[in-house]
């Protein structure tokens, strides 16, 4: 039975009063406790507004093998810390009470952060950044189709959809898009341009740049009104990678910025449109590790098939300036001297669990700035088109090409496992390994198509 029992985390009373004050403003009658189990999926425990106070003052308790998986071999009492920033309120439906969401940390009894809690293997992650003199923020590009219902094919199918890159595409699909930039723009969600992917039904959605804490607390909520509007509308959002054989992947793509906490000042910035040195190893420790990372980052059988498929999905572990095909880009910085630089990192995928996708990209940026590493030249595309050979003939590193390979990656980098933590790690391991080793033994329709003659 859940409970309410004394937690001793540090809280903010005007963060609270806040959200208190706002509850009661909007008749939000419902409150959402949302946390994150490791696998990245949302979990929440709902209670009565009224009963908000208390549970904000000292936590709530509750069975704590939601964290790990699920499995329930014997009860894990843990409590859940609501973070009263995080404060969103989802518009009124008709008949329906309002209601509202907080996202939150997971302890244990003595109020301090339980080892297999995501979001607070971020907030180890970017207070090790603090320490070191960084802050830590990013912008996303989050991609994801748009589909069919109660087909007769178990194969996916995307609506109606002729529109292009950036095309209008169809009524239907337009009108989701526009109720889902409209919804979050009322939840006070800070979403910056939508517009149509190039694969039929393809959508793209951009979040705009906030620290690593809210946006991966941010990506949970987005995640849910896309899905959510998206049924309404007589459809189902997916953010599979590789939903289509002949349509292009879905990424997440991660736009990086780290700034000098003593000033604010941009620490990517090198003399006029060039980059520091800290970029320079901060790019070197992530190319470093991204083997490893791409466990994290690509965290599914189906990952792989989209980094395999090619079309703007990187392969090898290069940087550029130009080349959508690379692990990270340097994009043009924008108008004006004072316009921040971003390190584009293209490889995660919206399967990744959001906490562990961002603590294991600083902490290899990290890694790299506080080994002095320096990455090889950039790779561009500007002037000759590498294929694999040619790469290969380079010396350039290829990406894990399955589940099974990043997973090895990962159990053999330290840094990666510190970044997570034993207890994440082990248990990532062991849910991912299962996984792979279900998805091998799997006899697919396209064996039968091939062989089964």
């Amino acid at each position: 039975m859940a409970a309410i029992v004394e937690d001793r985390t540090e809280r903010r009373p005007e963060e609270t009063e806040a959200a208190l004050e706002r509850v009661a403003r909007e008749g939000v009658r419902l409150v959402d406790l949302q946390f994150s189990d490791i696998a990245g999926g949302a979990r929440a425990m709902t209670i009565p507004a009224d009963l908000l106070p208390p549970v904000l003052a000292h936590g709530y308790r509750f069975d704590g093998s939601a964290v790990t998986g699920g499995v329930r071999e014997v009860e894990l009492d843990l409590y859940l810390a609501p973070d009263p920033a995080t404060l969103v309120v989802f518009d009124a439906v008709e008949s329906a009470p309002r209601r509202g969401r907080l996202a939150c940390s997971v302890r244990r009894r003595d109020g301090q952060p339980f080892a297999g809690d995501p979001r607070s293997v971020l907030e180890r992650a970017t207070a090790a950044a603090a320490a070191a003199g960084y802050g830590y923020r990013v912008a996303l590009e989050v991609e994801f189709y748009l589909l069919r219902q109660g087909e007769p094919s178990p194969l996916p199918q995307p609506p109606r959809d002729p529109a292009g890159y950036f095309g209008l595409g169809d009524g239907a699909v337009a009108g989701i898009r526009d109720e889902i930039v409209a919804t979050l723009h009322e939840m006070g969600v800070e979403v910056g341009g939508a517009h149509h992917e190039t694969g039929p039904g393809q959508e793209e959605l951009d979040l705009w740049p906030t620290d690593a804490l809210r946006m991966a607390d941010r990506l949970l909520t987005v995640r849910q009104v896309i899905r959510s509007v998206a049924q309404r509308r007589g459809l189902r959002a997916s953010f599979m990678p590789k939903p289509l054989t002949d349509a292009p992947g879905s990424g997440m793509h991660v736009f990086q910025r780290l700034t000098h906490l003593a000033n604010g000042g941009d620490a990517l910035r090198g003399e006029g449109d060039g980059l520091s040195a800290t970029a320079r190893h901060a790019i070197a420790g992530q190319l470093v590790h991204a083997p490893a990372a791409c466990a994290v980052l690509c965290p599914t059988v189906n990952s792989y098939k989209r980094l395999a498929a090619g079309h703007r999905a990187p392969r090898h572990v290069t940087w550029a300036h130009l080349s959508q095909a690379s692990l990270i880009r340097v994009p043009s910085s924008g108008m004006g001297e004072d316009a921040p630089v971003d390190l584009e990192l293209r490889s995660p995928d919206g399967m990744a669990n959001p906490y562990l996708a961002l603590a294991v990209t600083l902490a290899c940026a990290l890694d790299g700035i506080r080994q002095g590493d320096e990455p090889p030249p950039p790779l561009d595309e500007s002037l000759v088109r590498y294929d694999d050979e040619e790469l290969l003939r380079l010396g350039i590193p290829q990406l894990p090409v399955t589940l099974g390979e990043a997973l090895n990656a990962l159990a053999e980098d330290d840094v990666v496992r510190a970044a997570l933590g034993d207890a994440v790690c082990d248990q990532f391991l062991i849910v991912k390994r299962a996984e792979w080793a279900e998805y091998r033994r799997y006899v697919s329709p396209w064996e039968h198509a091939r062989y089964g003659e």
